[in-house]
């Protein structure tokens, strides 16, 4: 998605943003005199986009679009691939005008067909973008409940590459499923 530079910066400037918030939080006494703890989570949101109904519903709606789409141009490179075929054998033979013209419908269809890959690739990521932005929004939703319900100080996005270490008991990943399927069936 972003590149490692980005990554890294936005990895410093998340650490210095902890820092800054225990920081401030360890300077300020609550109505008892003590001092709050800091409290952390992390959500895995991709991770939870595949496992809430909603999602695994957006995925087999882009799945059958995909296979649909994939299908269609399957049928058309077969196409290609016969007067490819048909082309290189005539070739063999003859070389003259009709079989350039041949050559060159081939040429016209394959920069077509490229082309269609092309839009369909785009319109598929679109249609996931816009199904993903919707429960994402909704999923922050629920997150936000959480922290303030739970007192969470910090609730961070865990991704992959990016948590190098944290408790298992932080994840809340699995409340977060829970609720959100809870809450929009």
């Amino acid at each position: 998605m972003s590149n490692p530079r980005v990554r890294a910066l936005s990895a410093f400037a998340l650490a210095g943003a902890c820092l800054l918030a225990h920081a401030a939080n360890a300077a300020q006494p609550n109505a008892a005199g003590d001092k709050d703890d800091m409290l952390i989570g992390y959500v895995d949101i991709q991770r939870a986009l595949l496992e809430v109904n909603e999602g695994k519903r957006a995925k087999d709606q882009l799945k059958a679009t995909f296979d649909e789409k994939q299908k269609r141009l399957s049928a058309q490179e077969e196409e290609l691939k016969k007067l490819k075929d048909a082309i290189d054998k005539e070739s063999i033979v003859k070389v003259d005008e009709a079989t350039q013209k041949k050559k060159e419908e081939f040429q016209n269809k394959l920069l077509a067909l490229q082309q269609t890959f092309v839009k369909e690739q785009k319109e598929l990521q679109e249609a996931e973008a816009k199904l993903t932005s919707g429960i994402t929004d909704k999923m922050r939703k629920i997150i936000t409940e959480i922290g303030d319900g739970g007192g969470y100080t910090l609730i961070l996005e865990s991704s992959g590459t990016r948590m190098l270490y944290a408790k298992p008991h932080l994840d809340l990943t699995n409340e977060v499923i829970r609720k959100y399927n809870a809450k929009y069936k």
